[in-house]
């Protein structure tokens, strides 16, 4: 199970790093059209304009919660709706060293402080935590079915314009609603 969910890793962050710049440029063999254009984009007083775009995150961490350690595999794909707020839906595995693997499938929202190179950040991720394969000693009194949250701040550092990377961590709880397990989180991940 671990070379599976390695390998997976490997996949996501191989697949992330061919990230490429979408924008082409196309020659003109008209040169009054080339200046006019230059001098429109110079006189323009609104400056920068976002587009929203298609944005894919990969994260791998560590989930500490019942005095024991996950290692934990994230992919989420959404939209960057402007520079400051990314709504996405994700999926996650987080495995334990038991072999205890959990399936998790979360809507993810991220409000991002400042459009620079280096902005502080506010993670939440909230959804169904499906565990499998769980051992009697870590059961405790969970059912198989959970909500999982994560609430978490970070820093995003631009690479360029269509990569970047991140490091986040803060609080998450699993619960069935009648009963909770209350932990933390750390992870790094990779934005294309």
């Amino acid at each position: 199970m671990k070379k599976l969910i390695l390998l997976a890793a490997t996949l996501f962050i191989g697949f992330a790093s061919y990230a490429e710049d979408t924008t082409t440029e196309t020659p003109t063999n008209n040169a009054t059209t080339t200046e006019t254009t230059e001098a429109a984009i110079i006189n323009n007083d609104e400056g920068y304009v976002y587009e929203r775009r298609f944005s894919a995150i990969t994260e791998i961490g560590t989930t500490f919660a019942q005095n024991q350690p996950y290692f934990n595999i994230y992919q989420v794909i959404g939209v960057r709706v402007n520079p400051y707020f990314f709504i996405g839906q994700g999926f996650g595995l987080q495995v334990s060293n038991n072999k205890l693997l959990q399936i998790q499938a979360t809507a993810d929202v991220r409000a991002y402080v400042l459009d620079k190179k280096v902005t502080p950040m506010f993670t939440v991720q909230a959804g169904l935590n499906k565990v499998s394969n769980s051992p009697v000693d870590e059961k405790q009194a969970l059912n198989d079915s959970q909500f999982i949250m994560n609430a978490g701040t970070g820093i995003l550092v631009k690479a360029r314009e269509n990569a970047s990377f991140t490091i986040n961590g803060g609080y998450t709880i699993f619960t069935d609603f009648t009963n909770s397990v209350h932990g933390g989180f750390v992870k790094i991940g990779y934005v294309f």
